[in-house]
């Protein structure tokens, strides 16, 4: 399913296109995901250490709550910033302009072009976060609650239920990135992958097919 073609046309040349598979996608969600991941748990560790100086105070209990979500998404723009920048080993993210059609550009990753992918990127995923949330809610309980029976202390069970917690956001990041990143235009631009050396003076012809520039 997820390395199916997405429309490509076989006539239209692809000398610089690279179709996006499983494959790119693991690669580019996990260089994302990991430094995501780890740089927001130890902002929310230094913030939640800070604030317990605090902790009877109404607001500071409920930044500490969903502070863990907070700093994910604030890590995550600069860490989009990041992978649209690097170079994975057979292929790199391109902006391209006029969403890849005839006389596409390369354009740079500028903080704006930056901020439009991370907002398609959170806004999307805090729509399927809470689905899956919603999905998983009866399995995920009655699990949580056989765990939560048999386990010997309470630190064990908030260890589960973070790591639980990271395994559903790292799925559901890694479907947005696949599924609604790749490959698609995101305001005046399309995300695409290209080869690490492809030729800018070739891509207004080889780009990207051309019934998928015209969609």
């Amino acid at each position: 399913m997820f390395d199916a073609p997405r429309a490509a046309n076989s006539a239209a040349p692809q000398d610089n296109y690279i179709q996006p598979n499983l494959g790119h996608g693991l690669r580019i969600w996990w260089a994302f995901y990991w430094r995501t991941a780890l740089s927001s748990i130890a902002l929310a560790a230094v913030v939640n250490i800070t604030l317990r100086r605090f902790s009877d105070d109404p607001a500071t209990v409920l930044i500490s709550r969903y502070d863990a979500y907070l700093f994910y998404y604030l890590a995550a723009f600069f860490m989009i910033g990041y992978i649209l920048r690097k170079n994975f080993r057979h292929f790199r993210i391109a902006l391209l302009s006029n969403h890849g059609g005839d006389g596409a550009k390369l354009l740079p990753p500028t903080l704006r072009r930056t901020a439009r992918v991370w907002w398609t990127f959170c806004w999307r995923a805090v729509i399927y976060r809470i689905i899956v949330a919603v999905v998983a809610s009866f399995p995920l309980g009655w699990i949580m609650g056989f765990l939560a029976a048999i386990l010997a202390g309470p630190r064990t069970f908030a260890l589960i239920n973070l790591a639980v917690q990271i395994v559903l956001d790292g799925v559901v990041g890694m479907f947005v990135i696949y599924s609604n990143i790749l490959d698609e235009d995101i305001s005046d631009f399309r995300v695409a992958l290209l080869p690490r050396t492809a030729s800018t003076g070739s891509l207004a012809t080889a780009a990207v097919p051309a019934d998928l520039a015209n969609t």
